[in-house]
């Protein structure tokens, strides 16, 4: 996504953000005690799938809070120096948002513990054949780390975050409420309650595949000169960019086809099936298997991926 476009739908403040109810019920008690405190707020780590809100939400708390947030992605810690460079500019109650933190090398992680400890940098290197240590010391600021695979965490890593949040599914008047508010910022609006309905069956319960349609619905209605949105053209919207009524794409029918037609409904790994269809492993695990999983057409199960029942005669009504 492009910042102009996050920025334009992106929550302000807890009013703007729909749905994690409870997460934001703890946060607000959280901010006051800390403002009160004049303290930073404790580190949190978000657990959820994505597109949840995870990073919208520390946004938020950046808000909340009045200070700055840094945004990173953990694969762009390359180095323990990198990390070094971007903790010493930190500065008092600042957040440090660290987005798939799972992902972080365990040397670099391994510097973290200090830094959420004490907020001290400890760098050791040789000098003469001897090992010394420098210590930094930090000004307190809160660690955010997100992640998607929590089971990939570190437990010395996981145990040092004292606020964990694991982000539930959106409601589908949650949903229909995103849709709503932010369909006004793209100049579109949806005829009536029902229109938008039906709009929200096919976002996956996903914010961010919602907010990504909105916007391909906004370049659709602008080529049309149509702002207002019946259910005649969002039907016509969504058969021109191939996504059914389950909300799947051409890519999520291929994989249901894979392993139809070319596993026989047999578990596989998911390795395999990743290089059948010529794609990332971590792509299907993070961004397409959890939705298939969730409607009943794909089964973890300990040999492997498989079609379930469902899968299959979803196979033989919409894609043989």
């Amino acid at each position: 996504m492009s910042n102009d476009f996050l920025s334009k739908i992106r929550p302000r403040s807890f009013a703007d953000f729909f749905g994690q109810k409870q997460i934001i019920d703890e946060l607000k008690v959280y901010i006051f005690s800390a403002k009160k405190q004049k303290t930073c707020l404790d580190h949190m780590l978000f657990i959820g799938p994505s597109g949840m809100g995870k990073t919208s939400l520390s946004y938020v708390i950046s808000e909340e809070m009045k200070t700055n947030i840094r945004v990173i992605n953990a694969p762009m810690i390359e180095s323990i120096q990198d990390l070094v460079e971007i903790l010493a500019s930190i500065k008092e109650n600042e957040i440090f948002f660290i987005d798939e933190i799972h992902r972080l090398d365990k040397k670099i992680e391994e510097v973290l513990y200090s830094v959420m400890d004490d907020f001290i940098i400890n760098i050791s290197y040789k000098s003469e054949e001897k090992t010394k240590v420098i210590s930094i010391k930090l000004p307190k600021f809160t660690l955010i780390g997100a992640t998607t695979l929590d089971g990939y965490l570190s437990i010395p890593l996981r145990d040092r975050f004292s606020i964990i949040f694991h982000f539930e599914n959106y409601s589908e008047d949650e949903l229909n409420n995103i849709a709503k508010v932010n369909s006004k910022k793209f100049d579109i609006n949806f005829e009536d309650n029902a229109t938008s309905l039906e709009f929200v069956k096919r976002v996956k319960n996903n914010p961010r595949t919602l907010n990504n349609l909105l916007k391909r619905l906004s370049d659709f209605s602008l080529y049309h000169n149509k702002n207002l949105v019946n259910l005649d053209f969002l039907l016509e919207f969504f058969n021109f960019i191939k996504i059914d009524d389950y909300g799947l794409t051409l890519f999520d029918r291929k994989i249901i086809k894979t392993l139809y037609e070319t596993f026989q409904s047999e578990p596989v790994s998911l390795e395999s099936l990743a290089s059948v269809l010529n794609e990332n492993v971590i792509n299907i695990k993070e961004n397409y298997e959890p939705y298939l999983v969730n409607i009943g057409f794909i089964a973890r199960t300990r040999r492997g991926r498989m079609l379930t029942k469902k899968g299959q005669e979803f196979y033989y009504k919409k894609i043989r």
